[in-house]
Parts: C-alpha cells; sequence; structure tokens
C-alpha cells in the first residue's frame, strides 16, 4: 500500500469518472488540467466522500488521470502485442494465510492461483487474463517487477495496482520498451483489496 490513507472509489458517482474521461480523452489540455481536477474534487465532494483530506484526494484524481493519459498514449503499441503479461496484487486474494491455495514461486517471487475460490478477485482476474493469452503474477510487492522482467519475455505489462503504484510500474516498464496499461484499484489496502471486474476485462481484450 503506497498511500498513508485508505480509499473506497466506489463511494463515488460513476458521473465524476465520465467527466474525468472527457477531459482526457482531449490531449490538448494536459496544461490546463490541474486547476480542473481540484475543481472537480471541490464541486464532487470527493474529500468528504471518500473520508480523506482535500489533498489526498487531489492527488489520488491526479494519478487516476496520468494513468488514464498513460493508457491512451500505450493504447495502438499495447493492441498490436503479442506476448503480455498481468500484475496482479496479492492483496486483492479472498484470504491472506493458508487458506489461499495459491502456489509461491520464489524464482520469480509471485504466486500462481490455483483457483480455489470462486469470489476472490485474484482468480476472477487470474482466469480473465489466461482466457486473453496473458501470462499472470500475482505479487507480494513492486519489487518484484524487476526480477520478473529479467525472466519473462513480453511485449506488453498490464497491471492492477492503486494509481500511484502503477506510475512507478510505468516508469519500469517503460524503460524496457514496453506498452502499458494500467487499471487502478477501486478500494485500497494491505488486504480485500477491490478493482473493477468490467475495467479489467475491457482493458485485457
Amino acid at each position: 500500500m503506497a498511500y498513508s490513507f485508505t480509499y473506497d472509489l466506489t463511494k463515488l458517482p460513476r458521473e465524476f469518472f465520465k467527466e474525468l474521461a472527457k477531459v482526457v480523452d482531449k490531449r490538448d489540455l494536459h496544461k490546463k488540467i490541474s486547476g480542473f481536477l481540484e475543481n472537480s474534487v471541490r464541486k464532487f465532494g470527493v474529500d468528504k466522500v471518500l473520508g480523506i483530506q482535500l489533498e489526498d484526494a487531489i492527488s489520488i484524481v491526479e494519478d487516476l488521470v496520468d494513468l488514464q493519459i498513460k493508457n491512451l498514449v500505450h493504447e495502438e503499441d499495447f493492441k498490436k502485442a503479442k506476448e503480455k503479461i498481468l500484475f496482479v496484487p496479492h492483496c486483492c486474494r479472498k484470504y491472506m494465510d493458508w487458506r489461499c491455495k495459491a502456489e509461491f514461486d520464489p524464482e520469480c517471487s509471485s504466486f500462481f492461483c490455483n483457483h480455489c475460490s470462486t469470489d476472490c478477485f485474484a482468480n476472477h482476474a487470474t482466469e480473465l487474463a489466461e482466457e486473453n493469452g496473458y501470462k499472470v503474477f500475482i505479487l507480494p510487492g513492486g519489487s518484484c517487477i524487476k526480477k520478473i522482467f529479467e525472466r519473462i519475455k513480453c511485449d506488453a505489462v498490464s497491471g492492477i495496482a492503486c494509481p500511484e503504484e502503477i506510475k512507478l510500474g510505468i516508469r519500469v516498464a517503460e524503460s524496457r520498451g514496453l506498452a502499458v496499461k494500467g487499471i487502478p484499484l477501486t478500494k485500497n489496502g494491505c488486504s480485500n483489496t477491490q478493482f473493477n471486474l468490467e475495467s479489467l476485462k475491457e482493458a485485457l481484450t
């Protein structure tokens, strides 16, 4: 968990994200976007809805917009890529103890899902990704990414995480010339984190 605060984006109205998406889609507005974001956060009362400080609300929204811009920049190259991998945070597993039957591979410091729980987010992500030809790695931390890149050949990488951690992962991927696509967690924390399954499905296909 990179942020010093927790959040649950499911509390925000969809209209908020629709308005942001319209602005992100207009790529010539980057210089004006900061003021717009702060006004949007205040307009929708994001800080109050999420129960966090105004500065933190602005920070997370700025990160979300940066992420969408990056996704747009890499969109065409990502579609053309043949070898793709998906990074899934281990904190979205249903169980964080012995009840989770995922196997840990020390060679790449990753878990591999054994589909033990049908209502597990890690299971859903693994199934969706594998159906679309992705290799899936369930990560205990972002530091594992470089280790995997050294062992696995790929043309593009998609990752599920909080926006701040996705930004860090994007830097690593871009330094290796890889196309990227990020899917933000809608609820962060150290366990029971969540993401939008429909957004993931759309991102992977």
